[in-house]
C-alpha cells in the first residue's frame, strides 16, 4: 500500500467509529448497516481519491462530509428517509479547510459511548455484545471477530446479521444518558476494550504484525470509561495491562518487519514511561482489592516489564499466575498453553511434553496455530528435532499472519542448518 493508501487505512482505523457515531446519532439505529456501508464506501473512496489527488489539508473532515454525503444519497435511493433535505456536497466540492461537519471532538468521544452502550443492549446476549460493537463501533471484520471470540466465520456471520436486525427492532435512540449507562455496564466494555486491543497486539491479518492504532484506540476509550465510571478496578487493571502492552512495541519487531521473540528483544527500547504509567494503575487495582482475569494478566506482564533481561524473569511467578487465571477461564485453550510456556521455562521443556501431546487440536485456526507453534517451540528446547520440525510444518499450515510464517520459517531453518 502506498503512502496515502496507508494514510487512509489509518484514519478509517482512527475514525470510522467515530463517524459511524455520529451518523447514527444524527439518522438513527434503524439506518445502521445504510450507514456502515457509506463509511466503508467513503474509505474505498479515499483510497482512490488521495492516491491521484493527494490528501486533504484536513483528512478527517474530508472522510467525515464524504460519508455523510454517501450516507444522504443512499437513504434517497431507497426512499427510507423521505426528509432529507438538500445536504448533500459533491466530492469535488469538499473544501480542504472546512470544519468536520458533524461532532467537534468532545461531542464525537460522548456519541461513540453512546453507541458502545446501544450496542450493549440488553436485548442482546453477551457474547452478541461483544461482537456487534467490535464490527460497528472497531470496524473489526469477520475474520478478526472470529480470532478474538474463537468463533467460526459462518457463525460470526449469522451472529452479526440477528444483532443488527434486533437493534433495527428497538430503533434505539442514541442520548446522554449513555455516559452513565457506560459506567453500569463496565464489565461488558471493559471486555469489548480488552478485545480490540488483542486485535491490534498482534493482528489477525494486518502484515505489520502490530496495528497500533487498534491499540491506542483501546487504551483511550478505557481512559474515558474509567472517568464516568465509579472507582472500577477492573478499569484500572485493563489499563495497567494495555500500558506494559503498548511500552513493549518498539522491541517486538525487527526493521525489516520480522517478529522478534520476547528472548530476543532489546529491552532498552520498552518505553519506561508507559511501564510506570503501567505499574501505577495496577497499584490502583491492587488497593481496589481486584483480583480479575485482567488484573492477573496485568500481574504476569508486570513480571516481564521489571525483568532486566530474559533470564532473570520469574517464571516460576508467572506459572502460578496463570494457574490462578486458568481456574477462572478452564475452558480456555489460550491459558492453558500459555500456562504450559510458562511451566516449560520454569521448570525445563521435558515436564511439560505429556501435557501438550493431551490437548486437541482447536477448530480456530489462531488457537490451532497456537498449539502447533507451541508444540514446535518446546520440541526443539528438548532437542527433539523431528518432532519440532512436524510441529513447526503443522504451524506453518495454519497461519493467518505472515509474520508468524515467517517467524515459523526461520525456525525450521535453524533447525535444518
Amino acid at each position: 500500500m502506498d503512502t496515502s493508501g496507508q494514510l487512509a487505512a489509518h484514519f478509517f482505523r482512527e475514525h470510522s467509529g467515530r463517524m459511524v457515531a455520529s451518523l447514527a446519532r444524527v439518522y438513527g439505529m434503524e439506518h445502521l448497516d445504510t450507514i456502515l456501508d457509506a463509511v466503508q464506501d467513503t474509505f474505498e473512496t479515499a483510497l482512490t481519491h488521495w492516491r491521484y489527488h493527494g490528501p486533504p489539508e484536513h483528512p478527517r473532515a474530508w472522510l467525515s462530509r464524504v460519508a455523510h454525503n454517501k450516507l444522504i444519497n443512499a437513504l434517497k435511493r431507497t426512499s427510507r428517509y423521505s426528509h432529507v433535505d438538500e445536504m448533500e456536497i459533491q466530492l469535488q466540492g469538499v473544501s480542504a479547510t472546512d470544519p468536520d461537519p458533524v461532532l467537534t471532538d468532545e461531542e464525537s468521544t460522548d456519541g461513540q459511548i453512546q453507541l458502545l452502550v446501544a450496542c450493549c443492549h440488553p436485548a442482546l446476549g453477551e457474547r452478541d455484545r461483544i461482537l456487534i460493537t467490535l464490527h460497528i463501533l472497531c470496524g473489526f471484520g469477520i475474520p478478526e471477530l472470529a480470532n478474538a471470540l474463537q468463533m467460526k466465520t459462518e457463525a460470526v456471520k449469522k451472529a452479526l446479521q440477528r444483532s443488527k436486525a434486533r437493534l433495527r427492532q428497538k430503533a434505539l435512540k442514541l442520548g446522554r444518558q449513555a455516559l452513565t449507562d457506560a459506567a453500569r455496564q463496565s464489565a461488558t466494555v471493559c471486555m469489548i476494550l480488552y478485545l480490540l486491543f488483542n486485535e491490534g497486539y498482534k493482528a489477525t491479518r494486518d502484515t505489520k504484525g502490530i496495528d497500533s492504532d487498534l491499540c491506542y484506540e483501546a487504551l483511550r476509550l478505557a481512559r474515558l470509561l474509567r472517568s464516568v465510571a465509579p472507582p472500577q478496578a477492573e478499569v484500572d487493571a485493563l489499563l495497567a495491562l494495555m500500558f506494559f502492552g503498548v511500552a513493549r512495541f518498539p522491541a517486538r519487531l525487527a526493521a525489516y518487519g520480522d517478529w522478534i521473540p520476547l528472548e530476543a528483544q532489546n529491552r532498552s527500547l520498552w518505553d519506561r514511561k508507559l511501564i510506570a504509567e503501567g505499574f501505577h494503575y495496577l497499584d490502583q487495582a491492587r488497593q481496589s482489592g481486584c483480583a480479575g482475569k485482567y488484573y492477573l494478566e496485568a500481574l504476569i506482564a508486570s513480571h516481564h516489564c521489571a525483568a532486566p533481561h530474559f533470564e532473570a524473569t520469574d517464571w516460576k511467578a508467572i506459572h502460578q499466575l496463570y494457574q490462578l487465571l486458568e481456574s477462572l477461564e478452564p475452558a480456555s485453550t489460550l491459558i492453558r498453553l500459555n500456562r504450559i510456556i510458562a511451566k516449560s521455562y520454569a521448570l525445563g521443556p521435558l515436564p511439560v511434553i505429556a501435557e501438550l501431546e493431551t490437548i486437541a487440536a482447536d477448530e480456530n485456526p489462531g488457537t490451532a496455530f497456537l498449539l502447533a507453534a507451541t508444540k514446535g517451540h518446546v520440541y526443539e528446547r528438548a532437542g527433539n528435532t523431528a518432532r519440532a520440525l512436524t510441529a513447526y510444518e503443522d504451524a506453518l499450515s495454519l497461519a493467518q499472519n505472515p509474520l508468524d510464517s515467517q517467524l515459523i520459517r526461520k525456525r525450521m531453518q535453524t533447525l535444518k542448518d
